[in-house]
C-alpha cells in the first residue's frame, strides 16, 4: 500500500519525506534531487515490540508501508499547472493522499504565493484534485455517450456505466469528493481501474515551526483529518539514536515522534490492520484489511493454510498481555 506526499512548493514535503524515509529504515538518496522518490517504511507498533520481548525471537518483521514524494504542485499559472498534471498518473497508483501544507514563517524560505495560508493551500489542492477526476469523468461521459448509440452486446454494460458516471460528474461538479458518492461495494468495483483522486483517503499534514510543534493544532482542514507536525523536527530525530531521540522529545515536550504518529495515521486512513505470528525463528505482522476474516488473513501467511483451512486458535492481544 502507498501514500503519496503531495504539497506546494517550498511547503517542507521532500523534507518531511527524508525524515519519515530515514526514520523508518528505508534508505533514500534525496540528494539527487530527481523525483519522484519512493520509501518503504516500517509501521511501528507497539504490540510488535511487546511481542518480541516476549518471544525473543532470532528475527522481527514489521509492516510496512510505501511513500511517495512527488514535485511541488505550483499552481499559479497554466504553465505550472500543466507541468503538474505530468505526475497526476503516479498520484492515481498511490492508495492515499497526504497533503503538506506550509505553516511555519522563515524570511529564508520564500513562501509560495507570498503568503503562509494552510487553508487556502489545502483549498486549492483539494481544487486541482477535484478537477482532475472532473476532466476524467467529462472525457469517459463522452465516450460512452458514443458508444450507447451503436447496437452492440455491451450497450446495456455501458448504460449502466453511463449512469454512474453522470451520478459522479455532478458530484464533482457541486465540488463533493467522490469518496462521498461511491458507497456501494458494485460502484467500488467497477470504478476501481479509474483510481480516482478524490476516491482516496487523503490526510492534510500541518508542517509548523519547532516552537509550535509541541502545540495544539485544528483536528482538521477541508473536511479532512489534520496532523500538526515540524518536518525540521523530525528531520534531526531521524538522525539521533534511539536513546538521544527520546531525550530529544522530552526536551520538546513530545511524547512520540510525529513521524511515526503519520505511517500509524496513513496505515489506519486506508483501513489496514495488523495480525501477528510469533515463534522462535520470526515474530511478525501481516498487514490485512479492516474486516477481513481468518481465513483469507491466513492466505497472506501461505495460500497452502487458506486453502487447507480448518480453523484457527487467535488470542488478542491485550488477553495476552
Amino acid at each position: 500500500m502507498r501514500a503519496v506526499l503531495i504539497g506546494p512548493p517550498l511547503s517542507g514535503k521532500s523534507v518531511l519525506f527524508a525524515a519519515v524515509a530515514e526514520a523508518g529504515g528505508s534508505s533514500v538518496d534525496i540528494s539527487r534531487g530527481d523525483l519522484p522518490h519512493l520509501a518503504v517504511v516500517k509501521v511501528p507498533d507497539e504490540r510488535l515490540d511487546w511481542l518480541a520481548e516476549l518471544e525473543k525471537p532470532q528475527k522481527t518483521t514489521p509492516a510496512e508501508l510505501e511513500f511517495l514524494d512527488v514535485p511541488g504542485i505550483d499552481m499559479t499559472d497554466r504553465a505550472s499547472r500543466s507541468r503538474a498534471k505530468a505526475h497526476w498518473p503516479a498520484i492515481r497508483q498511490s492508495d492515499m493522499l497526504v497533503l503538506v501544507v506550509r505553516a511555519f514563517t522563515d524570511d529564508s524560505v520564500p513562501a509560495y504565493r507570498d503568503r503562509v495560508d494552510p487553508e487556502g493551500d489545502v483549498s486549492e489542492l483539494m481544487d486541482e484534485v477535484l478537477f482532475a477526476d472532473l476532466e476524467q469523468t467529462s472525457q469517459r461521459v463522452e465516450k460512452l455517450e458514443r458508444a450507447v448509440r451503436k447496437p452492440t452486446p455491451r450497450r446495456d454494460e455501458q448504460m449502466r456505466e453511463l449512469e454512474l458516471m453522470k451520478k459522479l460528474l455532478a458530484a464533482l461538479e457541486a465540488e463533493t469528493p467522490l469518496a462521498e458518492v461511491i458507497t456501494s461495494d458494485s460502484e467500488i468495483k467497477l470504478l476501481r481501474s479509474f483510481a480516482f483522486l478524490s476516491q482516496k483517503p487523503a490526510l492534510v499534514v500541518l508542517n509548523c515551526s519547532e516552537e509550535e510543534a509541541s502545540q495544539p493544532g485544528p483536528e482538521q482542514l477541508h473536511r479532512l483529518s489534520c496532523l500538526r507536525l515540524s518536518a525540521k523536527i523530525e528531520e534531526e530525530l531521524a538522525r539521533l539514536s534511539p536513546q538521544e531521540r527520546a531525550e530529544f522529545l522530552e526536551d520538546l515536550g513530545l511524547s512520540a515522534s510525529a513521524g511515526a504518529r503519520l505511517v500509524r495515521a496513513c496505515y489506519e486512513a486506508m483501513k489496514l490492520v495488523s495480525f501477528f505470528t510469533i515463534g522462535p525463528d520470526e515474530c511478525r505482522a501481516w498487514t490485512v484489511a479492516v474486516g477481513t476474516d481468518a481465513v483469507t488473513a491466513a492466505g497472506e501467511i501461505h495460500s497452502d493454510i487458506s486453502r487447507g483451512f480448518i480453523r484457527a486458535e487467535t488470542v488478542a492481544f491485550d488477553d495476552l498481555k
